[in-house]
Order: C-alpha cells, then structure tokens, then sequence
C-alpha cells in the first residue's frame, strides 16, 4: 500500500509541475524607461506557435558598406550567417529561418517575438570587442592648437557651444583647463559668447571650446547639445591627419551628468587593443549591489596568458573596454595583472541589456557590418484554411484513438485513455521547458506519439490476455503482462527517439519541431504507459480485492 502512495505522489507532483509550466502567467521584469528604471510585467505564453501557424517577423539583412568596404560579399555574408544563426539560436526563438538569399542578403523569420525592436538591435549589433589603455601623456591636449587651427584655417568657425552659464558653476573642477581670458579685461568673454562655456573656453572656430577634461586621464566631457558638432570636426580628414600618432578618440556609451548639465565621455586611447574578443570564451549577465547590472566574462587559456601579460604591463594605468567603438562604462584602473576572467559594468542599463550583451559576445562578433535592409510582420505560411484542415485531422486522429481503445479493451482501454490525457499534459508541459514553439508537422509528431503511446498499452494488454488464458490470477496476469511487455516497448521506443534524433541532427525548421514533439512524446508515452496506467490498476485492484475477472 506505501509503494501505491508514493506512486500516486509521484504522478500528482508531476501533474502539478506541469501544470504550473503551462499556466499562462505574468512576469515582472526590470525594464530601462525615460527617467531610469522600473519594474514592468510581462505576459509569457509557455507554448508559442511557429511561423506556419501565426506568422512572426520578417527581417532581410545586407551588407553595410558605409561602415566597411566588402570585397566578395558573398563570402562575407556566409560567415556572417552562421553568427547570426548562433545568436538567435541563443535568444530563446525556436523554429525561427536564418538563410541566405541570393549573394547580397540574409533573411531572418522569427515566429512570435514579443519585442522586434529588442531582435533588431541583436541582430545588428557588430559586437566587436577590444580591451585598449587610455592616454595618459596629454597627447589630445597638446594636439588641440593644431585641431583649432585647422578649423580657423578652413574659414568656418565651430558652432557655439551650448552649455549655459547655470552648467559651468556644476561643471567638473579643472574645466578652465583650456580657458584663453583676455588678462587686460577680465570681463570681456561676455562680449564674444556671454554666458557660455564657449565663451570662457576660447574664441570662435576652436575645438578646445567644446570639450572638457574628465576625471581620468585621456577621459573629457562633452556637452550632449555639443556632440553633433564635434562629431562634424573629428570627422574632417585634416583633424584625422592630425590625430596624435597610436592614438584615437572614442565615445562612451553612456551620458554623465555634472549638476544639471548632462555630458557624453569621449576618450583618448592607444590604438593598439591589448586583448580582443576573438579569446572570449564565455559571457553571462549578473546583477551586482553595489555595480549593479554587468556582464562577467571569461577568456580561453590563450586568451588568459595574453590578458595577464598585458594588464601586468600596464598596472597603475585605466583600461577601457571598448565595445563596437564605443567605451562601456568608465575605464577601471588595472591595480595588479588580470587572468581569464574580467566584467564589462552597465550602470543604469537594464538587466535585459546585459543578456543582449552577453548572448552577442558569446556567438561572436560579425565578420562584416549588417544593416537591416528591409522589416515586415508576415501572417501565418500555411493560411488560415490548411491550419483548420491540420488541426481537424489531429483531433479525428485523436477521438478514433480513443473509440478504438474503449471499444476493443473496455474497462483496460477506459484506464489507458486516462493515461493518455496525463500523456498529453506532460508532453505539453516538456515542450513548455524546452521552449518549443508549436508548428503543423509538430502536432503531426504529437499525434504520431499518441499512437505510438497507445501501442505500448496494446503490447501490454495482450499479454495480460495471454496470462489470463493460461488461468493466472488477474494480480498475476497483470504484473507478468507489463514484465513480459517492457522489453519490446522500450527496443522500439528507443529505435524511434534515434530516428528523431537524427531527424534533430541533420534537419532545420519544422523538421526539428517534428523531433523534438516526437522525443517529448515518447518519453512521456514510456512513463504513462508503464508507471502510470499499472499504477491505476493497483488503485483499482486495491479497491476490488476478490476480483476474479478483468474487463480487457
């Protein structure tokens, strides 16, 4: 009697677990909005549909020239096709299409994607890392005379400064670090820019005007309404000319803010990256008290000698981490030689923003720049009338299954069709784990495992049958029928989870719906057929305790 507790737990836990995993809920998410963060809720859907069922997002990716020149885009595009197949693969969509079109393009279909924007950015993001020392020997100071020149020299004159009187006050100390007052009044800057950073920082048609030093060396700020203009300036071929040589500038990702003012960072650093992404071995997202949201990193063995050597070189100085050309966070100080493992802080970014981060270093960076040349919802491939028609025939397949087994095995069928709906719970409930998006040729596997289910029950019946011909008792003939029957139901369920396994293997798209529904089912079809219908005649058994005869 306590080993029929214990089997009846089991099966209740199981059927709870499942449960729960199919149970549309909401989930509450830290998400980044205008003026910070907050937490939002979100509705999951644990069993999603494919591409043929409801049609998702349709996104055509080409190469972006503008960024870097391509010389066999077709070869290009191949490379980059696996990244991109890598990183959706890692961003949670099942069944999605990543092919490649023609020699100029890569379609992407996601079925069912809750956030379009959030899928576009990774698969656009270049995700190219680089670890680079910034500049401590003023090279950018010293090479401003110069850039001004160059500026006056051109006959235009850099645009005003933005920054208002109210933000100097909140600006950092050391602010007047390129300030040219005239020592004979000292109240004339009123007069060339009255009111304004511009005014103080130097005259009209100088880049020293706009930027300010930070509080690290090779680190200065920017007013954010003083970007685009500067921006026009760095971008001049005689200021790039000009740049100090084994340095360049990069802006950070983040914008600061001193009092009221907000700034963007813009760094000097050493051209030569110490370390690249190309040894990253692992990137996961975490949530830190006192940082907040980064993502902690790990190296390969190679990768580690390279970033202990160079970090123990360059103790004492700032290291920034460089993302697409682009500083994330404020440079740490190197304080002694680092090993294989590092963390990039996001602070104020989501940690939604750190899984992107992380999924996107871990598939790689992209050969080649991706612009997404075209985006579009797509409806349902199979259309409306072949979904019914699918579905039609699963549930027809389905009740004649169930006709069949009542009609011909009566009381023992009535018990394997109570199985079979515990069957189908657990088999949703698995696919809900795997994160299974439900097409037609997945259903179609789904109704192949119900059959494939109720044939263990048939196996086992007839041997029951044989037992009870031979004048056992029906205790007797039940527990001979399920031994006797276990070693042909497991050499066939085993056969059929290798063909699916293969079909998984070698496959793509719905092919791969079909193997894994089918291997969910099997599994499930096992334990229901064996543990759970022999478990359901223990219950009856144990109620019936004369019983001379079985309804099969």
């Amino acid at each position: 009697m306590s080993n029929l507790k214990y089997r009846l737990g089991l099966i209740a836990a199981l059927l709870l677990a499942s449960i729960w995993a199919l149970f549309p809920r909401t989930v509450v998410e830290r998400v980044n909005r205008e003026g910070g963060i907050a937490l939002d809720t979100v509705r999951r859907v644990p069993l999603k549909r494919g591409l043929d069922l409801q049609g998702g997002m349709h996104l055509a990716l080409e190469v972006d020239e503008s960024k870097q020149a391509v010389a066999d885009k077709s070869d290009a595009l191949d490379r980059a096709l696996k990244v991109v197949r890598s990183r959706i693969d890692q961003f949670g969509v099942a069944e999605p299409v990543v092919q490649k079109v023609g020699t100029d393009r890569i379609i992407v279909e996601l079925p069912g994607i809750d956030d379009p924007d959030r899928a576009r950015a990774v698969v656009e993001a270049q995700a190219f890392l680089q670890f680079q020392i910034t500049d401590e020997s003023q090279a950018f100071e010293k090479a401003l005379p110069r850039f001004d020149q160059i500026v006056r020299s051109r006959g235009g004159a850099a645009p005003q400064a933005a920054t208002t009187s109210t933000d100097v006050a909140a600006a950092p100390k050391g602010l007047d670090l390129f300030t040219k007052k005239d020592s004979g009044a000292a109240g004339d800057t009123t007069k060339a820019d009255t009111g304004s950073v511009a005014g103080q920082l130097g005259g009209a048609g100088s880049v020293s005007k706009l930027v300010a030093p930070g509080s690290i060396p090779g680190e200065y700020l920017v007013a954010n309404a003083d970007v685009p203009a500067l921006e026009r300036i760095l971008a001049m071929p005689e200021i790039q000319a000009a740049m100090p040589p084994g340095r360049e500038l990069l802006w950070g990702a983040d914008t600061v803010s001193s009092g009221a003012a907000p700034f963007r960072t813009l760094y000097m650093v050493e051209s030569r990256p110490i370390i690249t992404g190309e040894y990253l071995e692992d990137a996961k997202p975490n949530q830190d008290p006192i940082q907040g949201t980064i993502v902690e990193f790990r190296f390969n063995n190679e990768g580690g000698r390279r970033f202990r050597s160079e970090t123990g070189k360059n103790v004492q100085n700032y290291m920034a981490i460089v993302l697409d050309d682009k500083v994330m966070g404020q440079p740490p100080v190197i304080i002694q030689a680092i090993g294989a493992r590092g963390q990039i802080t996001m602070t104020g970014r989501p940690l939604q923003a750190a899984q992107d981060l992380a999924l996107v270093l871990r598939a790689g960076s992209l050969p080649v720049p991706l612009k997404v040349a075209e985006v579009r919802q797509i409806g349902a491939s199979l259309g409306q009338d072949s979904i019914t028609k699918g579905v039609l025939a699963m549930v027809i397949a389905v009740v004649l299954v169930i006709v069949i087994m009542i009609g011909y095995y009566r009381f023992s069928g009535t018990l394997a069709v109570g199985a079979l709906v515990l069957f189908m719970v657990f088999t949703m409930a698995m696919l809900s784990s795997f994160g299974a998006v439900l097409t037609l040729p997945g259903l179609a596997g789904l109704v192949l495992s119900v059959g494939i289910a109720v044939d263990a029950n048939v196996l086992i019946f007839e041997r029951i049958r044989e037992e009870l011909d031979r004048g056992k008792t029906v205790r007797t003939a039940i527990d001979e029928g399920f031994k006797h029957a276990w070693s042909a139901i497991v050499d066939t369920s085993v056969a059929t989870i290798l063909t699916a396994a293969v079909l998984y293997q070698y496959g793509s798209g719905p092919v791969r719906g079909f193997a894994v529904t089918l291997i969910a089912g099997i599994a499930a079809s096992l334990f229901c057929a064996v543990f759970v219908v022999k478990t359901f005649y223990l219950v009856w058994l144990s109620r019936t305790t004369s019983a001379q005869t079985l309804s099969i």
